[in-house]
């Protein structure tokens, strides 16, 4: 599998898409992620040349970037692979920069949808084995984390927030779902409720926007904890452009060792955001892809219309139920009025 322009998240959904297609067809599956994205630095980052293998072991263990045969490597070099193309033989492997949406992958490689709807129950049952197996951080990663967690969340029910702002509120930006993806209202009635139901409870902050930051500490105050990230700040450019003219947040288009390290910062995030209660967020890969790797967790999406009312509403029911589990206390109750609002 080779890189697209697009964001780290999206590249790991790629691989998990991918991976039943490979192994349906007895083919190992390798990422092999270069200088077509804006995480790619010239000189490699933490003793990798290889984008995923800056943050994650080699798909298969066995099958290290490395390996694969220089011909067919320079092969990929004089064409390499579209994201529209289904992908071309290349010696003995088959080599694709494609989603694994493409009609001709129906039934062969995961639908993982990256607009408006959310990974399904079923769906995300299944991309929590696959990404349990092969989606594995490096040790430094894990120790970060584990770290991270003892030292601030620990004992305490914890909230998991994710707001994704820069390019997603871009002028440049024309998607349909990301326009008005971020609101800030909708947080707020979300993380309101979801403390109406615990107030002992923690935010864990997960952002790219250092404004996030500030507007949830001014409301919830101490109980909001962060970990150290490069961020967009306000004044400076939200949106930049990466190698291929894929909309990026303008803070790594335009350095790629920064890119390299806020990689590395959001994937500390995504598996910090796994271990939480409740994941509160808005229309992104990463979100996405906390979802995909953490079957039952239960969560609100922010960036809603009236179609998914019910959802949100189950959503925030198993979020109080859990808790009530967690205290020890197995009373029914009725979901109170403000988790209502949270979902209009």
């Amino acid at each position: 599998m080779c890189e697209r322009d697009v964001g780290l998240f999206s590249l790991l959904q790629q691989v998990v898409a991918n991976i039943p297609w490979a192994q349906a067809e007895g083919r190992v599956p390798v990422a092999m992620f270069r200088d077509r994205c804006c995480y790619h630095v010239a000189d490699g980052y933490r003793d990798r040349d290889n984008v995923w293998e800056y943050y994650f072991e080699p798909i298969d263990p066995r099958h290290p970037v490395e390996r694969i045969d220089p011909a067919i490597v320079e092969a990929i070099d004089r064409e390499r692979p579209t994201w529209d193309d289904l992908g071309r033989i290349h010696g003995d492997a088959f080599v694709t920069a494609h989603f694994g949406d493409h009609p001709d992958l129906v039934g062969r490689s995961l639908h993982i949808p990256y607009l408006w709807d959310d990974p399904s129950d079923e769906l995300r049952r299944t991309t929590s084995v696959i990404i349990a197996k092969h989606v594995r951080p490096r040790e430094h990663i894990r120790l970060e984390v584990n770290r991270f967690w003892r030292e601030h969340l620990e004992g305490r029910p914890v909230i998991g927030v994710h707001l994704r702002g820069t390019d997603a509120v871009s002028m440049h930006e024309r998607r349909a779902h990301r326009i008005g993806s971020l609101s800030w209202k909708q947080y707020l009635k979300a993380l309101r409720a979801a403390l109406a139901a615990r107030s002992d409870a923690r935010i864990f902050l997960a952002t790219d926007t250092e404004k996030a930051v500030d507007v949830l500490k001014a409301n919830f105050g101490d109980r909001v904890v962060t970990c150290e990230a490069l961020r967009h700040r306000d004044g400076d450019q939200a949106a930049g452009f990466g190698p291929d003219g894929g909309l990026m947040p303008a803070y790594i288009a335009a350095d790629r060792e920064a890119a390299a390290r806020n990689g590395e910062e959001a994937v500390i995030d995504y598996l910090l955001l796994g271990r939480c209660d409740l994941l509160v967020h808005n229309s992104s890969g990463l979100a996405r892809s906390v979802l995909l790797a953490n079957a039952s967790l239960p969560h609100v999406n922010t960036h809603l219309n009236r179609r998914w009312l019910v959802g949100t509403l189950r959503g925030t029911q198993r979020w109080v139920h859990r808790y009530r589990r967690w205290r020890g206390e197995t009373e029914r109750f009725r979901i109170c009025e403000a988790t209502r609002d949270a979902s209009v």
